[in-house]
C-alpha cells in the first residue's frame, strides 16, 4: 500500500498542476498495484484496500473529465462498479467485508450518477462520435477489400 500511496500523491500533485495526462497514468500505476496485491492486502486490511481502489477509479475519472474525455471518464465509473460486482463475489468474505463493498459501490454509483447528470449530453456525443469513426474506418476498408 506504500506504494500506491506514493503514486497517488504525485498523481494528485499532477492533477493540482493541471497535467490531468499524467495524473491519469499514475492514478493507473497506483490502481494496477492495488490489483496486483488485493488477495493479500484484502484479507490483511479489506477497508483499505477497497478504498484505495475506489479512489484510484474515481481520480482516473475525474482526470478524463478534467481533459475533457467524458466517455473515458464514465468507463471508468463503470470499471470500478464491474471491478466490485467481482470481489463481492468471492466465496472468503465475511459479512462485513461484503458490507463494505456493497457501500463502495453504492458511493461510487452515487458519483457516477452525478457524473452523468452533468455530463450525458457530452458522453452520447463522444459515443456518436466514436462509432461513426468506427463506421468510417470499416467501410473505408471494405472499399479497400473490393478493389
Amino acid at each position: 500500500m506504500q506504494n500506491w500511496e506514493r503514486l497517488t500523491r504525485q498523481a494528485n500533485k499532477a492533477y493540482s498542476n493541471h497535467d490531468y495526462s499524467d495524473s491519469i497514468e499514475l492514478n493507473q500505476q497506483a490502481l494496477q498495484q492495488v490489483e496486483q496485491s488485493f488477495d493479500d492486502d484484502f484479507h490483511q486490511d479489506a477497508e483499505s484496500v477497497v478504498a484505495a481502489a475506489a479512489v484510484s477509479f474515481l481520480n482516473i475519472a475525474e482526470s478524463y473529465t478534467a481533459l475533457g474525455d467524458f466517455l473515458s471518464a464514465n468507463t471508468q465509473y463503470e470499471s470500478a462498479v464491474n471491478f466490485l460486482q467481482a470481489v463481492i463475489v468471492r466465496p472468503d468474505m465475511d459479512e462485513d467485508q461484503r458490507g463494505l463493498i456493497m457501500r463502495t459501490a453504492t458511493h461510487i454509483r452515487f458519483e457516477w450518477e452525478l457524473f452523468s447528470q452533468s455530463h450525458s449530453k457530452h458522453v452520447m456525443a463522444q459515443s456518436k462520435a466514436l462509432m461513426r469513426s468506427i463506421t468510417n474506418v470499416v467501410t473505408s476498408q471494405a472499399t479497400m477489400v473490393r478493389h
